[in-house]
């Protein structure tokens, strides 16, 4: 929700959501002035966390709405034998919190893959502020469908064979950053060739063979956890119409 431009020598710093680079994909993209400078009053800034920290839990009350200013977050949760199952990747400029409005408790765990910082919309005053910005619960319940529809998107996928499913992947990924404002053909992949598996439905073997066929096929380039894709049209090509 927030971001930082550089002030004269002297002037106090004042992070705002209108400053901020990402606030066309977070929640004031679809609010006015007034209601942007009434949130700015609730909203918590500058909250940081180290790589594995969790932001938040499975079964612990419902937190809020956080909003991702930088860094990756693994949305997880567990079944009754303590398997881990990889339900989302969030970026800079995605919202988190949703899994915990149902029972106000979160059914999932939110872990930074790596050093992370959020601003937060307490969950105690969502309710207050619903009624004195119109237009928040729309925008709440627009991430909120996007989320479901991205959902129902990666359980068709998961019926698709492996190629398609990690091409898929990387041009989501791709498409994400792009809209972020950083380039859409070199990324760094936080996660683990484990972690992306685990959220694919593949092995992680099965993982680390695709992306050597398809660096020996010319359609990316790994370098280490960064990926420079060559050819983005054959990659696409390799993605479920």
């Amino acid at each position: 929700m927030t971001s930082q431009r550089p002030l004269a020598s002297g002037a106090r710093l004042r992070i705002t959501c209108d400053t901020c680079n990402l606030s066309k994909l977070c929640i004031p993209r679809g609010l006015n002035q007034g209601e942007v400078e009434l949130l700015e009053r609730i909203v918590r800034r500058n909250r940081t966390l180290d790589k594995g920290t969790a932001l938040y839990r499975s079964g612990e009350w419902h937190h809020g709405i956080l909003a991702l200013k930088s860094g990756t977050v693994k949305l997880a949760t567990l079944d009754r034998q303590g398997n881990e199952y990889v339900v989302d990747f969030l970026l800079p400029g995605d919202l988190l919190g949703f899994d915990g409005f149902a029972s106000q408790r979160h059914s999932c765990s939110a872990i930074a893959l790596e050093t992370v910082s959020y601003c937060e919309l307490p969950a105690h005053q969502i309710d207050l502020l619903t009624r004195e910005i119109p237009g928040l619960l729309p925008v709440l319940m627009q991430h909120s469908g996007t989320q479901f529809d991205l959902g129902i998107q990666r359980l068709i996928l998961s019926r698709r064979p492996a190629e398609e499913r990690l091409a898929a992947f990387l041009a989501h990924l791709s498409e994400r950053y792009r809209q972020r404002g950083f380039s859409a053909v070199e990324f760094r992949l936080s996660m683990t060739r484990q972690e992306i598996g685990n959220y694919l439905g593949l092995a992680p073997e099965t993982v680390s063979r695709l992306f050597s066929q398809f660096e020996e096929s010319r359609l990316i380039e790994v370098r280490g956890k960064l990926i420079h894709v060559l050819d983005m049209p054959r990659l696409l090509a390799f993605c479920p119409s």
